[in-house]
């Protein structure tokens, strides 16, 4: 694989990783993060609920219903792709000002 391609997916990769830890770790981190970082989870999932797509579990008790194993599989899906848009933007500007000036 090409070196650049294996960055690439790395750094994804570790980006994905962050903000499920982010989501997962909602308890400890400021206030205000929570109600973003339940817009990531739910904001993806909600058309595709729409759809008839089961990608909720069962909702407790007077509260929100939780993403089910196809739902954390979609939002891992959406989350790469999101991430993907900011890391190839970077990577372009990066090889651009390594290149020489074009005559």
């Amino acid at each position: 694989m090409n070196p650049s391609r294996t960055r690439f997916v790395l750094v994804v990769a570790a980006l994905v990783a962050l903000h499920a830890a982010a989501v997962a770790s909602v308890g400890v981190l400021p206030a205000a993060w929570g109600p973003a970082l339940a817009a990531t989870v739910y904001l993806p999932l909600w058309p595709l609920s729409a759809l008839g797509m089961p990608v909720f579990g069962p909702a407790p008790s007077g509260g929100w219903a939780g993403p089910n194993a196809a739902g954390w599989c979609v939002l891992l899906v959406a989350w790469a792709v999101l991430w993907s848009i900011p890391v190839l933007g970077v990577a372009t500007l990066w090889r651009r000002a390594g290149s020489p000036p074009k005559a």
